[in-house]
């Protein structure tokens, strides 16, 4: 979604946005990308717009946005007034009517050449998303399984920051990088021992089985010992 440049700034906040040019000071009047609160202020402003829609039919990630389906297929079942569409299609369609009037009703514009509609899977900020869950992008795992083993404390704190990042993937993650966690403090001598090099391999191992997280159905019984 385009937002930054479509939301006016206050004339009290424009001053501070001062810069010279060849024609003389000018101010910005829309809001800029990279500004300190830009980001805050975009996200609110998005928060705001879809309240009524946020969690159960959309998801909002700044200027990404995920319009969420029917939690069943319904078992391909059709609708009965016509053969030729099938209800969790008709549901879904509802619900994105509803989401893109609320978005052109705010004055907002969404990007054609990004705009994805009724796809299988959507990647959103390094996830990708599907009726049957979350999973790590290919690219993710083909960057954790192709990263070369560690020769430093930068190296490594490299590969944490990008394993931290799919974290919720891998359980007891504390646990998993304790060995390599601590070669990243300034008091420790590096040492590759054999119980970094087991962690290490272990990390990549299971985010390279495409494990899947989803949202627990509890009218299923889900979550219940």
């Amino acid at each position: 979604m385009a937002g930054y440049d479509e939301r006016e700034l206050d004339v009290t906040t424009r001053p501070p946005t001062t810069f010279e040019t060849p024609l003389g000071r000018m101010q910005l009047t829309r809001l800029p990308q990279g500004a300190t609160n830009s980001v805050a202020v975009y996200q609110a402003q998005m928060t705001w717009i879809l309240q009524e829609e946020i969690p159960e039919s959309v998801g909002i990630f700044i200027d990404d946005g995920g319009i969420k389906g029917p939690r069943s297929l319904y078992s391909q079942e059709t609708l009965p007034e016509n053969p030729s569409i099938r209800r969790f299609i008709w549901e879904y369609a509802i619900t994105l009517e509803r989401i893109l009037f609320r978005i052109e009703e705010a004055g907002l514009t969404i990007s054609g050449s990004k705009f994805a509609c009724c796809v299988p899977a959507l990647d959103i900020v390094g996830h990708v998303v599907s009726f049957k869950g979350r999973t790590i992008s290919k690219q993710k795992i083909s960057k954790i399984q192709n990263w070369p083993t560690p020769l430093n404390k930068k190296e490594i704190s490299g590969f944490l920051g990008l394993c931290s990042y799919v974290r919720m993937f891998i359980e007891n993650f504390s646990q998993a990088v304790l060995p390599l966690r601590r070669l990243t403090r300034k008091d420790v001598y590096w040492d590759w021992d054999k119980k970094c090099e087991e962690a290490f391999h272990k990390l990549r191992r299971i985010l390279g089985e495409a494990v899947t997280l989803k949202k627990l159905d509890y009218d299923k019984g889900e979550g219940k010992n």
